[in-house]
């Protein structure tokens, strides 16, 4: 910034700090559209084991798969 003048120096600083501002938001934006992709893929592994290669968390019954079973029937849990 040599041989300017006052209000060369100052469009220059306001155009650095605007430039800076710009740069900030659009890496601020670019994370929110990494976490919201990260995240859909998430959900979708769980509820689509087929998608992205994740383990399916649907289709097994307590009963075929062995884990969680019910200690008792759910109609008497219900039941009046």
């Amino acid at each position: 910034m040599t041989g300017g003048g006052v209000f060369t120096d100052i469009l220059a600083a306001a155009g650095r700090i605007f430039e800076v501002m710009v740069e900030g938001h659009w890496e601020t934006v670019g994370m929110l559209f990494d976490s919201l992709g990260k995240g859909t893929m998430r959900i979708n592994r769980n509820a689509y084991g087929s998608m992205g290669g994740g383990a399916s968390l649907r289709g097994s019954s307590p009963e075929v798969a062995g884990y969680a079973v019910p200690s008792k029937a759910v109609e008497s849990k219900f039941a009046k």
